[in-house]
């Protein structure tokens, strides 16, 4: 695997968002985190280590208030961070770009794939959020933020486990666990709210014109597949729906399904499309 130093751009509000690449093939796939993560961070790691990078540049980026990336208190909206991510692009220097988007970044995901329909040429949402407000009262909310705050192990262990069908790995959570309660609590907060509370565009989907792949969890108890069907591949022209034997953490549950999956995805797709 190769590794490159953290780079960064400047977003059209001014904020410095990081990134780094991994490989230097013609196809440009650009892997967006969860709540918490970071790219340049332990996310996809396992993934990668298990992905074929022959022919490919990818992309691992931090979202804004996320990782390397500047700790601002604004700017969090899904058009924002869209755009964020397509200044990722430009820096790369990609005319068009497979998206990986697990869980809330699979709702920014969708608006890039939508608004901008000829930039991304192929998608690929693991548990994502739909485009549309989820029911997620503001009780759980305050839990999610304590359990960060806390930073707590024996509080974040069994918080982790609700959404997985199996504990994942020592090592895994050691770095989960680092990840989300390194990460400041405003973007913590505020991301959540991007996904509850900054309306629907399911009606914009249409517009994709990207080949899309669906990645469930048959044990999540968040965005279950009858959930995902109905509310995102339904609205996407093609789209397909492949469901894994784990919780909600896909590529940290089952990173070498999760690579096999991408790397089949990718060998489909053209690269000049």
């Amino acid at each position: 695997m190769i590794d490159s130093a953290i780079r960064t751009v400047r977003a059209s509000d001014g904020a410095t968002i990081a990134f780094e690449t991994r490989g230097e093939g013609p196809q440009t796939v650009l892997l967006l985190h969860g709540w918490g993560g970071a790219g340049t961070g332990f996310f996809w790691n396992e993934t990668l280590s298990h992905l074929d990078l022959t022919g490919l540049q990818v992309v691992l980026a931090d979202l804004r208030g996320h990782g390397q990336s500047e700790q601002v208190e604004g700017g969090f909206t899904t058009e924002q961070f869209a755009a964020d991510m397509f200044a990722i692009v430009d820096a790369v220097g990609a005319a068009s770009v497979v998206v990986v988007g697990y869980s809330m970044s699979g709702r920014w995901a969708q608006w890039m794939a939508c608004s901008q329909p000829e930039r991304v040429h192929g998608l690929v949402l693991i548990a994502p959020v739909p485009a549309a407000d989820i029911p997620f009262p503001d009780e759980l909310k305050a839990q999610w933020l304590q359990v960060a705050r806390e930073r707590r192990m024996e509080t974040f262990a069994p918080w982790v486990h609700q959404f997985t069908k199996e504990a994942l790995p020592g090592p895994v959570l050691s770095d989960y666990f680092a990840s989300v309660t390194s990460t400041a609590e405003h973007s913590l907060g505020a991301t959540l709210d991007m996904c509850r509370q900054q309306g629907q565009f399911i009606d914009r989907l249409g517009a994709t014109r990207a080949r899309t792949l669906v990645l469930a969890g048959q044990a999540d108890p968040t965005l279950p597949p009858e959930v995902l069907r109905q509310a995102v591949v339904g609205p996407i022209p093609g789209a397909r729906l492949v469901t894994l034997a784990c919780g909600h953490e896909i590529p940290l549950e089952q990173p070498q399904a999760t690579a096999a999956l991408i790397e089949a995805f990718l060998a489909g797709l053209n690269p000049s499309a």
